[in-house]
């Protein structure tokens, strides 16, 4: 099932998608103000995963490392926060359903992904294989160690993922997957961002995509 007016960006850490994200809502906002009154809500919800409740709050104990679980329990809570990321009360399909656009920051891309590689891999397709696709899925590629470099020039503590062995594997299993949705799933556009480029010139290109969202 794919969800209209739903889109995702994924890649390993490092790789610039809550840069983007930040670019779009100015994007957004400036677009929709000039269109509108100011005090106008912007027809568009920005959301990531893990999420802010109760579960992705859990969940980012353990990516931090404060909270030890085993990889396979991380696998399930993901999903479990993704449910509730669905179809909780102010949820990606209650968005979608009041006539929004809805763009979040990592999906069950990144499940199939990191916990593909850290959990058992037939176990976090089962937990995720009928949660609906989005209809836009950009993904942001780039070369792990870079990746890495970024993400160690940020001068904080590192968590669990954050290892240049373990982003590199998860980067080949971001090719992987995105190959087979590829044949798969033809309703879902796949969109490649070089992260090389500048965040401007990724910014323009993005939003030359999805400026015309929410389409009713």
């Amino acid at each position: 099932m794919i969800l209209r007016n739903f889109c995702v960006f994924e890649g390993i850490d490092g790789s610039g998608t809550s840069t983007q994200i930040s670019e779009l809502k100015k994007a957004f906002s400036l677009h929709h103000n000039k269109l509108a009154g100011i005090d106008d809500q912007i027809p568009v919800l920005f959301t990531c995963e893990p999420t802010n409740g109760p579960v992705g709050v859990l969940i980012r104990e353990a990516l931090r490392g404060n909270v030890t679980v085993h990889p396979d329990t991380l696998a399930r809570l993901f999903a479990a926060d993704r449910c509730e990321h669905l179809w909780g009360r102010e949820g990606i399909i209650a968005a979608l359903e009041a006539g929004k656009a809805v763009i979040s920051d990592r999906y069950l891309f990144s499940s199939l992904a990191y916990q593909g590689e850290a959990a058992d891999r037939e176990l976090t397709w089962e937990l995720n294989k009928n949660y609906p696709l989005p209809e836009y899925l950009f993904y942001f590629d780039i070369d792990p160690e870079a990746a890495m470099d970024r993400v160690v020039s940020r001068g904080q503590t590192l968590e669990i993922f954050e290892k240049r062995n373990f982003q590199h594997q998860v980067h080949n299993r971001y090719r992987e997957i995105l190959d087979k949705f590829q044949h798969t799933e033809p309703g879902m556009t796949i969109i490649y961002i070089d992260s090389r480029e500048s965040i401007q010139t990724i910014a323009e290109k993005i939003w030359s995509i999805l400026a015309p969202l929410p389409i009713l």
